[in-house]
């Protein structure tokens, strides 16, 4: 590996180490014996962070894909609905046939408990807990992908090929979940079994990694961060608002959910480098002429 690679690597893993030293704060010092912050803690102060580096090295924020076009932002709006319309559907859909089979099955909206369900709590309630929930999943999205999706791929893919940061990001995307996964070993594990444990660990590896090439795709297909910022918004918010019965499919509903995702991503992907590809022979070819 040479120098550049080398300097690049060590900026993507310093600029990641300011933010899971927040993730740790939060994940295993103040929630588990102050208050339950929703993980707002480690989303703001890594977007004031992020913004404070940014305003340091005098870079715009369109250096890291936030660019402030019309075109950017409505196709942006475009793609992540199309992402999240076609996985809910089949989703939702293929669980809800499942649980009519086997004795019923019953939608829910409602965040964090089903005591703040519209039929449980009124529709102030259920409302209010709506907002809360749609705030916390733009917050935590504007967070993740201007850093993820947005800063450490730039700072990487000058020097790196975009498949190397991609992995890196994504890498690093999935250690900062698992502190999530380590505060309940710590402080929880005694309400596990080790099978249950491990069998978690597996699920966040898996649905970590995979959301997060995916959104890296993302970001290299439309030169931007806004698909990826809404698509994590729209994920999230369904993830948290529509339930299924128990929810005891829920780890399969989410990995399910991803993969379907990720392959619509790759398709357009692989559409979009195609395009790249034939423009820059064309610019060729004129040049030549």
């Amino acid at each position: 590996m040479d120098v550049q690679k080398n300097k690049a690597i060590r900026r993507v893993v310093q600029c990641f180490l300011v933010f899971l030293a927040l993730c740790i704060l939060e994940e295993l010092v103040i929630i588990p014996h102050v208050i339950n912050t929703m993980h707002l803690i480690s989303s703001v102060g890594g977007l004031i962070v992020l913004l404070i580096y940014i305003r340091f090295i005098n870079k715009p924020l369109d250096e890291i894909g936030m660019i402030f076009s019309g075109h950017k932002v409505r196709k942006g709006i475009l793609l992540a609905f199309l992402l999240n319309l076609a996985p809910a559907a089949i989703v939702y859909l293929w669980e809800y046939r499942i649980l009519s089979l086997q004795g019923g099955a019953v939608f829910s909206l409602y965040y964090d408990k089903p005591a703040r369900s519209f039929s449980s709590a009124g529709p102030a309630v259920f409302l209010a807990w709506a907002v809360a929930c749609l705030m916390i999943s733009v917050v935590e999205a504007f967070f993740y992908e201007l850093s993820f999706r947005g800063l450490l791929i730039t700072l990487g893919s000058r020097s790196l090929h975009f498949y190397a940061i991609n992995i890196i990001q994504a890498a690093l995307f999935t250690v900062w979940y698992l502190m999530r996964w380590l505060s309940l070993v710590v402080y929880q594990s005694d309400k596990y079994t080790t099978n249950q444990i491990i069998y978690l660990l597996v699920i966040i590896l898996v649905y970590e990694i995979m959301t997060a090439l995916k959104l890296g795709l993302l970001r290299f297909s439309t030169g931007s961060v806004w698909a990826c910022i809404f698509d994590h918004i729209g994920f999230g918010f369904i993830m948290e608002i529509v339930h299924l019965n128990d929810d005891s499919r829920y780890y399969t509903r989410i990995i399910a959910y991803q993969a379907i995702a990720l392959i619509i991503t790759y398709v357009y992907y692989v559409y979009k480098k195609k395009k790249i590809h034939e423009m820059q022979q064309e610019a060729q070819m004129q040049a030549n002429n």
